[in-house]
């Protein structure tokens, strides 16, 4: 046994720069389900063609070009994460209350000075404000007994088939295996490495909560042209915020495992980052009852992505004086990231003054994201990202009725499974939303109230997938999204 324990005072003195990132962040900053207005979401997010709604210019900025004034919305967007998971027969749930803002907008209509009639241009718009495109707030509970290994035996795997000596665990696995390590989790024997609960027989719990969001400052312009074409121009610059905190856990069940009682690692990770990109679009109105919507998005470039994470573990056993905490270093890199290019068509059919349906589809592929940075090439994570992602889209639907100064909304939205080739075999987080709200709208004031529902499943794996089986995972959001608007 070792006799060595590293205490919190002194890691947290010093810092380890390390390559962490993973195809797996790479997916979920490419990913965006573009939220903001109560009107958008009720109506699915369809609005590429229909237009005249701030949450429109992060997706076809050519709907700035419908505004016939000047506005500015507010948007609160409070809502309620819950999961379920299914892991060795055992259920779990968890969930998280969050409050957070949908988007914050202004636009400038400005007239021609031409005489009514005489100019083709009439009118051009400005816009500024944010729109959210992500909220990762949520909390996933996953319990389960495990007969068969333990987490102490992927570590010990991992040892042994890399051949890794003693004196340099804490120097390659700074952030788990070392961690073990260094609380007598894991001990050497005759040259080899081995725990306790090499063959399971322990109770596994992990927790983990995600808190921040994806939210981005539009910069618009736009104008109309003979009420026929509409167009429009956004500079996105998009934030990220992200935060996660993992807790896992595994207990002694099994009278037949010699020392161990219980260990708990922690792990926390902080992402934030910065990035640009342009969009500009079309709408096309052939007829009064028809509107055409096309835009294109390109790739957001992150430039000052910087992570930074650190863990701990804690073991107890039946001879007291085994047990010890272990603190990580804190661990940082500072990368960037290019998410992929999108494309999206829309099409809006009028129905005079009783309402419209609308539809969007989107094309972006998420292979094409990709990783560098000064000192790294990511050729790994890069390659991982090409062959695990795909090639695919979203669609979106919706709707809205008129009754007086009143609004009927629906909506409904699907995106695709963005894992390909064998990935998709063990993946696929397709995502569904439907959403439905009402609104009043008069000459200078207009208020709308939308409940959104998101559901999606998906695979997660405690540790080594070819150990344990998936944890099955169904997560739901539930939003109720309030705004509010003076025209002027």
């Amino acid at each position: 046994m070792k006799t060595k324990v590293l205490f919190f005072l002194i890691f947290f003195g010093t810092t380890i720069t390390l390559v962490a990132q993973t195809a797996a962040d790479a997916l979920r900053y490419s990913r965006v389900f573009y939220s903001g207005t109560a009107r958008f979401n009720g109506i699915g997010g369809a609005f590429g063609a229909v237009g005249a709604d701030f949450s429109s210019l992060a997706t076809n900025p050519a709907g700035i070009g419908l505004y016939k004034g000047s506005e500015v919305t507010l948007t609160i967007a409070p809502n309620v994460g819950t999961s379920n998971s299914i892991y060795n027969g055992t259920e779990a749930s968890n969930n998280r209350v969050n409050f957070g803002m949908g988007n914050f907008g202004f636009i400038l209509n400005i007239k021609p000075m031409s005489k009514p009639g005489s100019s083709v241009v009439k009118s051009l718009n400005f816009g500024f404000g944010f729109n959210r495109q992500n909220d990762f707030n949520n909390r996933i509970s996953i319990q389960g007994k495990n007969m068969h290994n333990s987490l102490m035996q992927s570590y010990v795997n991992t040892l042994n088939d890399n051949g890794v000596r003693p004196g340099d665990i804490m120097n390659t696995y700074p952030f788990d295996i070392g961690l073990a390590w260094d609380t007598y989790l894991i001990d050497t024997t005759r040259g080899s490495y081995y725990c306790d609960a090499a063959y399971g027989g322990v109770l596994q719990r992990k927790t983990i909560a995600t808190y921040g969001s994806m939210n981005e400052l539009d910069f618009s312009m736009g104008g109309n042209l003979g009420d026929k074409v509409y167009f429009g121009l956004t500079i996105g610059v998009p934030s990220i915020n992200y935060y996660e905190n993992n807790t896992y856990e595994e207990s002694s069940i099994k009278d037949t495992i010699p020392n161990f009682l219980s260990l708990t690692y922690n792990y926390n990770l902080q992402t934030k980052g910065t990035g640009v990109n342009i969009k500009f679009g079309l709408i096309y109105r052939p007829f009064d009852w028809m509107r055409i919507g096309a835009s294109i998005h390109t790739p957001t470039w992150y430039t000052n992505m910087h992570d930074e994470w650190f863990g701990s573990m804690q073991s107890n056993f039946k001879i007291t004086s085994w047990n010890a905490t272990s603190y990580s270093p804190l661990g940082y890199y500072d990368y960037r990231l290019r998410t992929p290019f999108r494309a999206m068509g829309s099409v809006a059919f009028i129905i005079g003054q009783y309402g419209m349906v609308s539809a969007d589809y989107e094309y972006v592929d998420y292979s094409q994201a990709r990783f560098n940075s000064n000192n790294d090439s990511y050729t790994d994570v890069n390659r991982q990202i090409s062959s695990n992602y795909k090639s695919w889209g979203n669609i979106r639907f919706g709707t809205e009725w008129c009754l007086g100064n009143f609004r009927i909304r629906g909506g409904f939205a699907y995106f695709s499974n963005p894992y390909t080739g064998t990935a998709a075999n063990t993946n696929n987080t397709e995502k569904y939303q439907a959403s439905g709200g009402f609104g009043y709208r008069s000459r200078y004031f207009f208020a709308d109230v939308t409940y959104v529902w998101t559901r999606t499943q998906e695979n997660y794996y405690l540790y080594d997938a070819s150990m344990v089986p998936p944890a099955q995972l169904t997560l739901s959001t539930h939003s109720v999204l309030t705004t509010i608007g003076f025209r002027f």
